[in-house]
Order: structure tokens, then C-alpha cells, then sequence
């Protein structure tokens, strides 16, 4: 396997990660099918902070840990192996976070005002700019116009309810908004999410199976040598990439990426670098959530796509083109999720659905075929991805390459560009799905109210979220000279207000498909800190 030569001479010793007291949200993650969202905001009166202090105090004790929220994730998986099923019949288990904005903070110590975050001091829309959202105040995602945490409407915390059942759900969250009530405090937004109903099941609204990249947690949960907290799936003889990946393609990235005070990214993926600043000390094992509301304009999406592709079907090289193919070759994916890398003629729904073989690709070299630690091969031999370091197969451009280069080098240098910019997304869908995916307002029930709740952990806002925002999705540049990432890119942010990507056609002829529209549109959100179990009881609620 070609890659950044590994120095490493054994397998990685991953550090035993404490997760009695990290937030579950953040390790492992929340992966329920049905999120609450519950925004707080303390009235100035007086008495508010006590009140707030007293609700945090509450709440806290309801809080998950990582460790219930990893043995949750363990007996699923249990569950669906026994069953042979793909979906988990579920339990009335409700996981529950707690994140606070600087604001917040502020109200419950003032040594909040230590953070080393100007992102987190200053909030998303204060931000809104850097991130591409439009600066003109009458346009839908100006954060004057926001949902929820919009300029001197900002948000002083967020709890975060996820469960398998939606009843479960929100009887839980309906406890949370009474206690929120009791004390006076404001329940300023609550907003439910829920992963689309079959045969769209875990498919954002544009209808692509989503968060098929999502990144592997180093770490362990025990002493235990083997009691990993990310599962592997390689056989342990396929070195380098038994200890490069969790399922195969799954980046293992170094949990100080995530959670503060941990071994953080090095320019050698499989040696740990230094963790990033802990100040105050009590931050150690707390993480930085982003919030972002995206109204997703489905009708608007898929009737570009349609005009696009006819364009395009009548010129040289894209003979045949359609509303399918151009977009996933804006993706990067097909609907299923088999990436366009392994399977650049059409979709292959059996590629897209296999957890072994939906993520395992590279972009500069040949990928090589591996086997599984049950000893099984690549089930699809035919279809391992080619050398596509020029974009021709998947535009640099495409989102699936904005956002994770892979192998491929970067304007930040080399392999360890990706690894330090990872994300851990925790969200899921909300609004009622599009029953004709062409359809105009007038013909939409929902008036278009339907997108993402994109829940980002990460362990420095600048350096992972605003910076695959700013200078990688918006920019037509970077990573690598191609365009915008069309997908998810901000008009606001392209030269002349338009988004654009390179295609190549079946001669290599080069076109180029343009979008002065906006598809993804930002409605709402904010940045939060996600707090240790230990500091939520012994440093913000006493």
C-alpha cells in the first residue's frame, strides 16, 4: 500500500481513554436515528445565574458518559449481527448532552473567559462571514434570519436528547423542557431530528447515504490491548493498513482530534503528537461542538441538476449525462454510497450498503486489495478504485474530496493535512421528506423546511470545522485547484458569487458546471464546549 511511509515499527499503543467522564456525544459519538434539541437562554434578572447553576446541576446527573454510550453502541451491534438485520430494533435508552456557549459559561465560572478559542469567545455568527454566509441582511442566511442563534440571539446552551424511538425521545425532552421551565430559564429553540424512513433510511434529503466517511476514535476503554474503542476490521496481518484503518478506508485518527488533553495528530499518522492546550485545566476531557442549521433546497437542487446534466449531455465527452451522475459526481458517492472512485459507470446499491468496501478507496494510487479480519477478501475485486490524482474519475472539487483528501497531498502538505482536520458527526436529518424530488415550492406541503442538524466534535473550531469551511469547501483553489465544493459551498464566498467545478468528459475534455443558487442554505446554530462529567459537577454547578 502506498502511503506516507510509516515509522512506526508495531502496532500504535493507544492510550486508555477515561470514559467515565467524557460526554458520550463526544466518545464515541451519538448515532441514534432521533435527536431533541433543546436551546437555553438565561434571562438578565436577578437571580438567573443561580437559577442557570441550579438546572446545570440537575441536568448533569442525567448526563451520558461515554462508557454507557460505547456499551449502547456495542450491544446494537451485537443485536444486528445476531439478527443479520441492518437496522436495530432499538431500546428506551436515551442518551443526553450538555454543551454551553462562551456565553453560558461566562454565567456558571468566570474562568470560562480562558479558553483558547477565539471562535468559541466570539460565536458562530459573529463568524458568519469567515464561514461564507451572505453578508446582505435580506438574504435567508444572513444570521439576522436565523432559526435559531442568530445575532443578540445566541444560544447559552444546548442539550442534545437521542434515542432509537421518537416517543422516547420526546417524553425525555419534554422532562428536560419542564425542569428548563421550573427554573425560569428560557427554552429559547427545540427542534427534533430523525434519520429518514425507508427506503431513504440513513440518506440526507438530496438522497446520498450519509456519513459513510465518518473518522475512527483512537483509544482503548480498558487496560485491555485489544478493547479498542473503534472496532478493526483488517486482518491483523495487512500491515500498514490494519493499523491505519478501523474498517477498512476508516481513517484511525489520534483522540486528541476530539477530546482535550489526549494525543493529538503528527505528521506520521501512527505516532501520537502532543495534546492541544487545556486552559483552564478543567477543560481536560471536554470537547468543542458546532452547531449548524442547513435547510437543504431539494427541489432546487435536483431541477439544477436536471438543467446541468442536459447542458452537458450535448457536448463532447459527456454524451449520456444525467441528473443522477452529475450529481454524484458532485458528491463524490452515489445514492447508495459506493463512491464513484470504485464504481465511476453507475451506482452498485451492494457496494454502497457494505460497511467493508463503501469507504475503501484512495485517490493518487491504485488502491490495493486487502482482507478482512474474518479472512474474507474485497468483496468486489472488480471494482477497486484506480489512480485518479488529476480529478478526471472524481472532481477535486467533489465534496467527499474537499473535506478529506485521503492519500493525496494538499496546499497543506501531505497525508497528515486530513487527519488533523477530521470531524465527528453526531446529527441527523430533520423535516418531512420530498415526495417529488423536482418539485417547486408552490407543490411543497413542508414550504422547504427540511435539511440537516450538522453536530460537529472536534477539539479546535479554527483548525477543523472554520478551516475546512473557509479555506478548503469555499475555496475554488484548495486543497486543490477544481472549483467550489458545490454541494455544501456558500455562494457568498465564490469569486462573483458563484459556485463552480471542473468535470472531465470521456475524451478528457474539460467543462466546467456553474451555480449562482444556493442548494444548502445556513439557517441557525452556534459553537459550544461539551464539558467533562467531572467539570460539570465540581467546577459549573457548585
Amino acid at each position: 500500500m502506498r502511503r506516507q511511509a510509516a515509522t512506526a515499527s508495531a502496532p500504535p499503543v493507544e492510550p486508555v481513554l477515561e470514559l467515565d467522564d467524557i460526554q458520550g456525544i463526544a466518545v464515541p459519538g451519538f448515532f441514534k436515528p432521533h435527536q431533541t434539541l433543546l436551546g437555553l437562554r438565561v434571562p438578565d434578572r436577578a437571580g438567573a445565574d443561580a437559577d442557570f447553576k441550579a438546572l446545570v446541576r440537575a441536568l448533569a446527573v442525567d448526563v451520558t458518559d461515554g462508557r454507557r454510550t460505547l456499551d449502547d453502541r456495542r450491544s446494537y451491534r451485537a443485536e444486528r449481527h445476531k439478527t443479520q438485520t441492518r437496522h436495530r430494533t432499538g431500546n428506551d435508552v436515551v442518551l443526553v448532552a450538555l454543551a454551553f456557549s462562551q456565553r453560558g459559561l461566562l454565567r456558571l465560572t468566570p474562568g470560562a473567559a480562558a479558553l483558547d478559542s477565539d471562535a468559541f469567545r466570539l460565536g458562530m455568527a459573529a463568524r458568519a462571514k469567515l464561514l461564507g454566509d451572505p453578508a446582505d441582511p435580506h438574504a435567508e442566511g444572513h444570521p439576522s434570519r436565523w432559526v435559531v442563534g442568530g445575532t443578540g440571539a445566541e444560544l447559552d446552551a444546548l442539550v442534545v436528547l437521542a434515542g432509537d424511538h421518537r416517543d422516547t425521545v420526546t417524553a425525555r425532552a419534554d422532562v428536560v423542557a419542564n425542569a428548563v421551565n421550573a427554573q425560569r430559564i428560557e427554552l429559547a429553540y427545540r427542534e427534533d431530528g430523525d434519520v429518514r424512513e425507508d427506503p431513504e433510511r440513513g440518506h440526507e434529503h438530496f438522497g446520498f447515504d450519509d456519513g459513510v466517511s465518518q473518522p475512527g476514535i483512537r483509544g482503548r476503554a480498558s487496560d485491555a490491548p485489544d478493547d479498542f474503542i473503534t472496532s478493526r476490521r483488517l486482518a491483523p496481518s495487512e500491515v500498514p493498513a490494519s493499523w491505519l484503518y478501523g474498517y477498512p478506508g476508516q481513517d484511525l485518527v489520534w483522540p486528541g482530534e476530539f477530546v482535550l488533553g489526549y494525543p493529538a495528530t503528527s505528521p506520521d499518522p501512527l505516532l501520537p503528537g502532543p495534546p492541544r492546550s487545556m486552559v483552564p485545566t478543567w477543560t481536560r476531557n471536554g470537547s468543542f461542538l458546532v452547531y449548524r442549521r442547513l435547510r437543504q433546497d431539494v427541489g432546487l437542487f435536483w431541477r439544477s441538476m436536471r438543467e446541468l446534466a442536459a447542458s452537458l449531455a450535448e457536448r463532447p465527452g459527456f454524451d449520456g449525462m444525467t441528473a443522477d451522475t452529475l450529481a454524484a459526481r458532485l458528491v463524490g458517492r452515489w445514492h447508495s454510497g459506493a463512491p464513484v472512485n470504485r464504481t465511476p459507470g453507475g451506482d452498485v446499491p451492494a457496494l454502497g450498503n457494505d460497511r467493508h468496501a463503501n469507504n475503501y478507496f484512495t485517490f493518487d494510487y491504485d488502491t490495493p486489495p486487502v482482507v478482512h479480519a474474518d479472512g474474507k477478501p474485497d468483496p468486489f475485486p472488480e471494482l477497486m478504485a484506480k489512480a485518479d490524482p488529476a480529478g478526471i474519475t472524481c472532481p477535486w472539487a467533489a465534496h467527499i474530496r474537499k473535506v478529506n483528501t485521503r492519500d493525496a497531498g494538499s496546499d497543506m502538505g501531505g497525508r497528515n493535512a486530513t487527519y488533523d482536520r477530521r470531524l465527528l458527526r453526531v446529527g441527523v436529518s430533520f423535516g418531512k421528506s420530498l415526495a417529488d424530488r423536482f418539485a417547486h415550492p408552490k407543490d411543497d406541503p413542508e414550504h422547504g423546511n427540511r435539511g440537516l442538524m450538522f453536530l460537529a466534535i472536534q477539539s479546535s473550531i479554527e483548525d477543523q470545522f472554520e478551516f475546512l469551511s473557509a479555506r478548503w469547501i469555499n475555496d475554488d483553489a484548495r486543497p486543490k485547484a477544481g472549483g467550489n465544493d458545490m454541494l455544501v459551498g456558500q455562494n457568498a464566498a465564490a469569486p462573483g458569487g458563484i459556485r463552480r467545478c471542473t468535470l472531465f468528459g470521456s475524451g478528457l475534455q474539460e467543462e466546467t458546471v456553474a451555480a449562482d443558487r444556493q442548494w444548502v442554505i445556513p439557517t441557525g446554530g452556534g459553537y459550544f464546549f461539551v464539558p467533562s462529567l467531572g467539570a460539570l459537577r465540581d467546577v459549573l454547578s457548585r
